[in-house]
């Protein structure tokens, strides 16, 4: 997503978590750079594919033992797995096993697997078999696999909206890949279509707005079809949209995000039994 933007603002533009970020706030430029050095953290406590990461962490210890968390991450596990639950599964958290693993999306070994090795691996996708308690989380079988792609964006753009909020901006845009949060202005934001082409403005209020979107074109195999955003109930891609944006009142950053993706696996006329329900 391309923000169009109109005033006296300090603008930062960084990469996090695999994407392009941008911050524009009316504040000084420090407290953009501070914004930065948060969603840096975030990655780094968040990705699958840092060994380091709090995600690899649970991943290593599936089927053998709880890992402590920080706050943070518990918070933003707690959103995809109410997601989960409220979507039934079309969006869920444990996809990492296909996503990260058998695909190998965001890796070196990308490829195409056949629908066999999918359905060999499909068992491991379960949201329900995933446990938080206060501190810990922990996944029930071995090989699970977690990968929270389609909440962190989300999630991280809203906690800096919240941060730049606190250090007094009156209004302000963040958008982690084209998840944004804002406030304070009438923003106007362009939706891409694909990587060339634009669908349309969506032009927001001054009051707090956050914006998701999917889209099959920045990330796949071979070709748009392959993308990287699969149905959990069959392991594999659905085809009924290159793009698809949801707008919501308020910061809804973690939950719309990972909405957006579930909302990407129904059909047109499906979408609004599950987004009424936000």
């Amino acid at each position: 997503m391309l923000g169009i933007f109109k005033g006296r603002l300090s603008v930062f533009k960084g990469s996090v978590m695999s994407t392009e970020l941008l911050i524009k706030a009316d504040l000084e430029h420090k407290h953009l750079e501070e914004a930065f050095s948060l969603a840096v953290e975030y990655e780094r406590w968040l990705s699958a594919y840092r060994e380091d990461s709090y995600i690899t962490k649970i991943n290593r210890n599936a089927g053998i033992k709880p890992v402590e968390c920080p706050p943070e991450v518990i918070e933003v596990i707690g959103i995809a797995l109410r997601v989960a639950e409220r979507s039934k599964g079309l969006y869920d958290p444990t996809i990492g096993v296909l996503t990260q693993g058998l695909f190998g999306f965001g890796t070196k070994r990308e490829r195409i697997p056949d629908e066999e090795e999918v359905k060999l691996l499909l068992r491991l996708v379960d949201y329900k078999k995933v446990k938080v308690s206060e501190n810990t989380v922990f996944l029930k079988e071995k090989g699970m696999r977690l990968d929270l792609g389609g909440v962190a964006k989300g999630w991280t753009a809203q906690k800096l909206a919240e941060f730049l909020m606190e250090k007094g901006a009156s209004k302000a845009l963040v958008s982690v890949g084209g998840e944004i949060c804002c406030f304070g202005k009438e923003w106007r934001v362009a939706v891409k279509e694909d990587k060339e082409k634009y669908l349309g403005i969506i032009e927001t209020t001054k009051e707090k707005t956050t914006i998701s979107t999917s889209g099959t074109y920045e990330r796949f195999i071979n070709n748009p079809k392959f993308h990287h955003i699969l149905n959990p109930e069959r392991g594999m891609q659905e085809s009924f949209y290159t793009s698809l944006t949801l707008v919501s009142k308020g910061f809804l950053g973690g939950e719309l995000d990972a909405l957006t993706t579930a909302c990407f696996n129904l059909p047109p006329t499906e979408i609004n039994t599950l987004t009424e329900k936000y």
